[in-house]
């Protein structure tokens, strides 16, 4: 489902900021107006491992699918979402995440050292509230919530997101959007992603032989901005970019705050193919 050039710890599924994304999550699409069908190709850059100053690219599709009314089934990249709900403004139900970890493909020659973090499936829930503002369809605000636990043994924790996104068309062929959100983790997570101990230690003197052990909280804070432009009736661009803060116990750990970078910028682009 998703190809690695290089492989970024965001992916597509975090792209919240993209015309054909979540939005690090989500419950969002490459959306044209409610109920229409769409598959397509994006191309990201964003950092390397979860902190980093380093970038990478990944390649990955994106489709919607309306099966039942308001129902539909979403992938993006490596993030599955199912809407069970036909509602005009509530979209609810299960999503499936598939989270990169950390390994020595990372371009830090200290963070290359450090114990690999294991790729992991993550499954909860979103919820999503979309509010038309006018007769066009596409200017719309939408609010999304959405929280997964791990599956497997790579964190063991949960991670959730809360955002809203402002949709404004700007022309009968291109719309803007721009949003923000926050993320918070448990301590499961933080530790995973962000901690430092055992043999890991050794490699910042800073920490002094102690081990740095983040607590749960928000780990970032974020806004996008982007646009789609409706080539044609079936062919549409998308394009965009989200600045991620990280912020508290993830921000000050050593990973970010001595190897890489709290500020996190991911920009891509994609081509959709859409009809109804």
């Amino acid at each position: 489902m998703f190809k690695k050039i290089r492989k970024p710890y965001l992916t597509l599924a975090a792209l919240s900021g993209l015309a054909f994304l979540p939005g690090l999550a989500s419950g969002q699409g490459f959306e044209l107006e409610e109920g229409v069908n769409i598959v397509g190709l994006g191309v990201v850059q964003a950092p390397d491992y979860q902190g980093s100053d380093d970038y990478a690219t990944a390649v990955g599709p994106f489709l919607r699918y309306y099966f039942s009314g308001e129902r539909y089934v979403n992938v993006l990249g490596p993030q599955l979402s199912l809407n069970l709900l036909d509602h005009e403004v509530w979209q609810f139900g299960p999503m499936v995440v598939l989270r990169f970890g950390r390994d020595d493909d990372v371009d830090d020659p200290i963070v290359k050292q450090m114990d690999e973090i294991d790729d992991t499936v993550e499954a909860g829930a979103f919820v999503a509230a979309n509010y038309q503002l006018s007769d066009d369809r596409r200017h719309r605000f939408v609010v999304t919530a959405d929280l997964v636990a791990d599956t497997g043994d790579a964190h063991e924790g949960y991670i959730g997101t809360v955002g809203f996104k402002y949709w404004l068309p700007v022309h009968e062929a291109v719309v803007m959007h721009m949003g923000a959100g926050f993320a918070y983790a448990d301590e499961n997570y933080m530790q995973t992603y962000y901690g430092v101990k055992g043999s890991d230690i050794a490699l910042f003197p800073s920490l002094g032989g102690s081990a740095y052990n983040p607590d749960g909280g928000i780990s970032d804070v974020r806004a996008t901005i982007g646009a789609v432009v409706h080539m044609s009736k079936t062919w549409h661009l998308g394009l965009g970019a989200r600045y991620q803060g990280l912020q508290g116990d993830a921000k000050d750990s050593p990973v970010v705050d001595e190897r890489g970078d709290s500020n996190q910028w991911i920009y891509g682009i994609g081509l959709g193919y859409a009809w109804q």
